[in-house]
């Protein structure tokens, strides 16, 4: 039987370690090539966590930095061991990506919940440990019940344009047909998770129109689903003012609402008049 090493940096073989058993993260080649230059430069800042195995070391997270050294015909690498069950190295994973803000996989995170769940954790206590609150856990856990089949596989080998948010936001639509026609539209559309969220809440999405010339003035028309949304008729007066780079409409209600002064900027008055042919 081995001596405790539990805490202690340790020269590990290379090719005698085992991968983590949760694939949370796909392999960047991007960070891979970032790790292989610093490491050639500054050699190996951080030791890799590993756990004790019957047969050896598991990874726990580190993966990069291994490829990194793989690519780099080294033989070693120093880690730190740690006496780990598979409970808490999945959640020592979970919560070393977190921190880093790392895009992890949101289908394996949650099958890794219910796996936690099934072993008596609460939500309360999975959420306590990787730093996050209980609401957040449930959302994970909720992927699995209400997301499509196909999207849920999708998801789960990489799609690179369907963040977590996105997803989660996609989880709450009853209707599985519907939730795999927004994520193609997602795909082709680039849309970002507040134009998705705006989007669920009924806003529409955002539309090219051209700015025409009419009577020595710039005009713009507003198709008939903004219209609608916003609550306009043909005539109605709007307040019109710049914020960056965007043009902000106000109905004269919205803007009483908000008790906002107005902002006095040439040309920036402007009328809601009806396309004519």
């Amino acid at each position: 039987m081995r001596p405790s090493d539990d805490g202690n940096i340790v020269e590990v073989e290379i090719e005698e370690l085992r991968p983590a058993s949760w694939g949370l993260r796909p392999l960047s080649e991007e960070n891979v090539s970032e790790l292989m230059r610093s490491i050639q430069n500054m050699g190996i800042l951080q030791p890799v966590v590993v756990r004790r195995t019957d047969d050896g070391y598991q990874v726990v997270f580190g993966s990069h930095r291994i490829e990194a050294c793989r690519r780099l015909d080294m033989k070693k690498i120093p880690a730190i061991v740690k006496d780990f069950t598979d409970e808490e190295a999945f959640l020592a994973r979970v919560t070393e990506n977190l921190l880093r803000n790392a895009d992890i996989n949101p289908i394996e995170e949650a099958e890794g919940y219910r796996m936690l769940v099934s072993k008596g954790w609460t939500m309360n206590a999975i959420a306590r440990k990787v730093g996050k609150c209980d609401s957040y856990v449930c959302e994970r856990l909720a992927m699995l019940d209400n997301l499509d089949s196909r999207l849920r596989a999708q998801v789960s080998s990489g799609s690179r344009l369907l963040t977590p948010s996105h997803v989660e936001l996609l989880s709450r639509i009853r209707d599985k047909n519907r939730q795999t026609e927004i994520a193609r539209l997602i795909e082709t559309r680039k849309l970002s998770v507040r134009v998705l969220e705006d989007m669920l809440n009924g806003v529409p999405l955002p539309t090219k129109v051209q700015v025409e010339e009419k009577s020595g003035n710039c005009c713009v028309h507003i198709p008939n689903d903004f219209t609608k949304v916003l609550g306009l008729k043909p005539g109605q007066n709007l307040y019109m003012h710049i914020r960056g780079r965007k043009l902000i409409l106000e109905t004269l209600m919205t803007r009483k609402r908000k008790q906002i002064a107005p902002r006095t900027m040439p040309g920036l008055f402007a009328e809601a008049v009806p396309r004519t042919s």
